[in-house]
């Protein structure tokens, strides 16, 4: 894991030199002209990115974190980072064998009635295989790499590292905090304990929800470093051969993922926060109408009913335009202290105002992703603002979901669809206390 570090140190650290003498320029009171800039974010962006691709493992996620703080880092690296997918090569079954035995305590194919050795799906830290239980039954098993949890430590290491130098370019804020937060969040994704857990919560909450299925855990077949949970027979959901099916009905799929997150953030307050297409499989049922599956739970969120109300008075002002009440939920969620109000008021002010003159054509084309990063870069803009990650996550599974909605039926608008099951979550009172 040293040569790792080494290789990652060997690219950060000519992305920090080539920042930090234009920076120490400017600061001495030289102009440094916008189109500088930018072009080293064109330049450096990429250099990153492809070491995440070349790197897999902690980088990968680490890049996808990095491409929602609009609050730090500039356009160019944020919409370069979004292209990041869980898109790895997979371990060959020879090499992954041996840890699944260590797993099991014996051979897996002694436990299985047959294992396909050809993964299903592979990403940063797993992949997936299917396979069959003695009784019949058909499941897929989560795999974590044996080496996963070193690789994350050693890029978790080199970033602490790096992490004084690139301070400098932020001095109004600690990247500490931050750094930690991301940190945690991907040990915790690590852990396959508790993503079995979570996993098996959701399913109990969709236990009786028609249409939208949720892997039912296996624990006898559980351990440490896999999860054995229920096969689900459909493709990716936004699968062209999927979607141009002249039966699957877009609109009503839509809806089922609509559903889906409205009841899990709104209604039961767990909710699985990273919905890419990679993490829905969609199918038509035998009745004809499409069905959708949920998979992958390592990165889950609890609402809790206080942040939730708060949340709904936060988009009410925001709708009334009432400039206080929006500043002082914003602050209650914990994007700013109390002090703080004065110094952010003027800029919800201009946020509240654009949106206050948009024609109603323009305000029911408008994006969930230009409201979030419009928010978040103008609030970002304060000296000494930091947006929570939590809350940095939670903007980022609306983005997801919105970019999601596109991909399905651009022609359908998402915000009129989701407006009843929104309206009957309110209704209910949000999740438990």
């Amino acid at each position: 894991m040293v040569s790792r570090a080494l290789i990652a140190s060997l690219t950060l650290l000519p992305i920090w030199i080539a920042y930090v003498v234009p920076f120490v320029r400017m600061r001495r009171g030289a102009t440094i002209p916008s189109e500088r800039w930018r072009a080293l974010h064109e330049k450096h962006a990429p250099r990153f990115y492809r070491l995440a691709v070349h790197m897999r493992g902690g980088l990968i996620k680490v890049g996808q974190i990095l491409s929602t703080r609009v609050d730090i880092l500039p356009v160019e690296w944020t919409s370069t980072l979004s292209g990041l997918q869980d898109r790895v090569d997979p371990l060959p079954w020879i090499e992954l064998e041996p840890h699944v035995r260590r797993a099991y305590g014996r051979s897996p194919h002694e436990l299985f009635e047959t294992i396909d050795t050809q993964p299903t799906a592979a990403a940063s830290f797993g992949q997936v295989h299917k396979a069959v239980t003695p009784d019949g039954e058909r499941v897929a098993l989560k795999i974590r790499y044996p080496d996963a949890e070193a690789k994350l430590a050693a890029d978790m290491f080199t970033l602490r590292m790096m992490l004084p130098l690139f301070s400098v370019f932020v001095p109004q804020m600690s990247l500490r905090p931050i750094f930690e937060e991301v940190r945690r969040a991907l040990f915790t994704e690590l852990d396959y304990e508790q993503e079995a857990r979570f996993t098996q919560t959701v399913h109990e909450n969709f236990r009786d929800v028609e249409r939208i299925h949720v892997p039912r855990v296996l624990t006898e077949y559980t351990r440490r470093d896999v999860i054995c949970t229920t096969w689900f027979e459909g493709k990716k959901i936004t699968d062209p051969a999927l979607l141009s099916d002249e039966r699957m009905d877009r609109r009503a799929l839509l809806e089922l993922v609509i559903e889906a997150w409205v009841k899990m953030m709104y209604v039961d307050g767990v909710f699985q926060s990273d919905p890419h297409p990679g993490n829905l499989l969609a199918r038509i049922g035998a009745d004809g109408r499409p069905e959708v599956c949920i998979v992958d739970f390592g990165q889950v969120k609890i609402l809790t009913r206080a942040f939730h109300q708060t949340l709904v008075r936060s988009v009410m002002c925001f709708v009334t335009q009432d400039v206080d009440g929006f500043a002082a939920t914003l602050s209650e969620l914990g994007l700013f202290g109390e002090k703080d109000i004065p110094r952010v008021k003027p800029l919800l002010e201009k946020i509240l105002g654009r949106y206050a003159t948009m024609t109603p054509e323009q305000t029911q084309a408008m994006d969930f992703t230009w409201v979030r990063e419009e928010v978040l870069s103008q609030i970002s803009s304060v000296r000494g603002i930091v947006i929570p990650q939590e809350l940095v996550l939670y903007g980022r599974t609306f983005a997801l979901l919105a970019g999601l909605s596109r991909a399905i039926d651009p022609t359908v608008d998402a915000f009129a669809l989701a407006k009843p099951h929104f309206l009957r979550a309110m209704l209910a009172g949000g999740p438990p206390a």
